[in-house]
């Protein structure tokens, strides 16, 4: 590739932008934003939501029956019957089709922006399922000299990043948190220096490895949202992370733990926070906050904090927050702490159920007890509080009558949950759940491995008990009470941000 020297304060980066969130600005790109900024550079966001294609809203009212849609595809993504399978794939060729429509869009979007604003180089935040998008843009760039930095929480599987890496006109693709090189590394593409030795690329089908966890979150700018689409949202929300990682971060399914910021629990400090609603509040002259923290508890004092700040500082403010349910003898959701927080604009909240059955627990080893969590739900909703839940269906533990557990535990629940959502039990590297599974002496039977799909950084993977009868018919009554759940209208206070994840 032939360099580029340009003025460091005239850089003209353009970030695409195709996670597209229908609710709210991606707090990545946003914080792309700002560190580039701050360097001189102007910088563009191109979004699908600025030419009318929406992402798929999260948590929103089912209608009556939507159970029996969800345990259709549940039956065609785990049967092993070929004409269930045949089924199922015409299904997954009409959702081909929405992301041929973002395709279509976003590449005339981008050659459009390519023409006008002429970048000097393109960054592209994206999930792995963007793979064909983003090798015909790649190829654009590649086709007028523009270089190419890509990155993305799935990097963080060498076989995924490699992959991604040998499309024509990638320059680079990029595994970890980048803030602390950033601006250090687009410098060093457009001059056509060496990149090699810094942590977290892959170049061209190369080795690479991940970039090391940033360690002092308040060091980085707020994030910046002004080249988002704001018309395009049914509401203003600002997305906030208070700190990265999960301070529990042993539960055998997660992912989230492994991801380009997740890797060890670190926290922002309560001043940086509030600091930054304020300014965010100011700015975008918004009142909706969803803090985006895998467990916003991890940290007590930020927690208890916020609570008890918002109400005197940021008053009239609402705002969202997912809570681990953990067994520390103080986690932070007394009725007191809940109450506090209610009082101070909290909305909604969120916990992982996971399942009804405590051997499940265990054995996903989420550090729960079903008591405990059940008089949270019970406090939360008694605060006034709309509580959101999640399920996971297919543990390699787990039996028909666990999931009738589970059932029976949103049944007697029923009163106190606004909203459920059912997942199956995935497999992906580097978690302890396929540690577990590639350990023969240890790994369940009933549980077979496949390869690895690089569109969706899960492992294949086959569960005999889906086959039979009985579990089939305890994962229909899991889906009916969930429906039956999901039809209610949000507490009006919560309204604000339904769909919103």
């Amino acid at each position: 590739m032939e360099s580029k020297k340009t003025d460091q304060a005239k850089h003209q980066v353009l970030i695409v932008d195709l996670n597209n969130f229908s609710r709210y600005p991606t707090l990545s790109v946003g914080y792309l934003s700002s560190i580039l900024k701050n360097n001189g550079a102007q910088v563009d966001v191109l979004s699908p939501l600025f030419f009318g294609v929406h992402g798929f809203p999260r948590n929103v009212k089912e209608p009556r029956g939507y159970h029996y849609l969800k345990f259709l595809n549940h039956i065609g993504a785990t049967s092993e019957n070929r004409f269930l399978k045949f089924l199922y794939d015409k299904i997954k060729n009409v959702r081909k089709k929405d992301k041929s429509i973002l395709q279509r869009t976003i590449v005339s979007a981008f050659q459009e922006q390519i023409k006008n604003k002429k970048p000097d180089i393109v960054l592209i935040s994206a999930y792995t399922m963007y793979f064909d998008v983003t090798s015909v843009i790649a190829g654009i760039c590649d086709d007028h000299n523009i270089p190419l930095i890509v990155g993305g929480n799935s990097f963080v599987i060498p076989e995924i990043a490699q992959k991604w890496s040998v499309i024509r006109g990638v320059t680079v693709v990029f595994a970890g948190e980048p803030e602390a090189i950033l601006n250090r590394m687009v410098d060093d593409v457009l001059l056509g220096n060496d990149i090699s030795h810094y942590q977290g690329v892959y170049e061209d089908g190369g080795q690479g490895n991940i970039a090391k966890p940033l360690e002092s979150l308040d060091s980085i700018p707020y994030p910046t949202f002004d080249a988002f689409p704001w018309h395009s949202y049914p509401n203003k929300i600002i997305p906030i992370m208070t700190g990265r990682g999960c301070e529990w971060g042993r539960c055998s399914f997660c992912s989230d733990v492994l991801t380009s910021a997740g890797r060890n629990y670190r926290s922002r400090s309560l001043d940086n926070v509030i600091s930054e609603m304020k300014y965010q509040r100011s700015r975008h002259q918004v009142d909706l906050f969803v803090l985006l923290d895998l467990k916003l508890n991890s940290n007590l004092d930020v927690w208890k904090g916020l609570a008890e700040r918002i109400s005197h500082e940021l008053p009239d403010i609402k705002w969202t927050a997912s809570v681990h349910v953990d067994s520390r003898t103080d986690n932070g959701l007394s009725y007191a702490d809940l109450k506090k927080a209610s009082e101070a604009g909290l909305v909604r909240i969120t916990t992982g159920l996971e399942s009804g059955s405590q051997e499940v627990l265990n054995s996903m080893l989420k550090g729960t007890k079903l008591k405990r969590v059940s008089e949270f739900i019970k406090t939360a909703h008694a605060v006034g509080l709309s509580v959101r839940l999640t399920c996971i269906i297919g543990e390699g533990n787990e039996q028909a009558d666990d999931i009738k557990k589970t059932t029976n535990f949103l049944r007697e629940h029923e009163s106190y949950i606004e909203r459920v959502v059912v997942n199956r039990f995935a497999y992906i590297p580097g978690t302890p759940a396929f540690y577990f599974q590639k350990a023969p002496e240890k790994a369940y039977k009933n549980i077979k491995l496949g390869e690895l799909d690089l569109e969706s950084g899960l492992l294949k993977h086959s569960n005999s008990r889906y086959m039979e009868l009985k579990h089939r018919i305890a994962v229909f009554g899991l889906l009916r009470v969930a429906n039956t759940i999901n039809r209610k209208p949000l507490i009006e206070k919560a309204t604000e941000f339904e769909g919103a994840f």
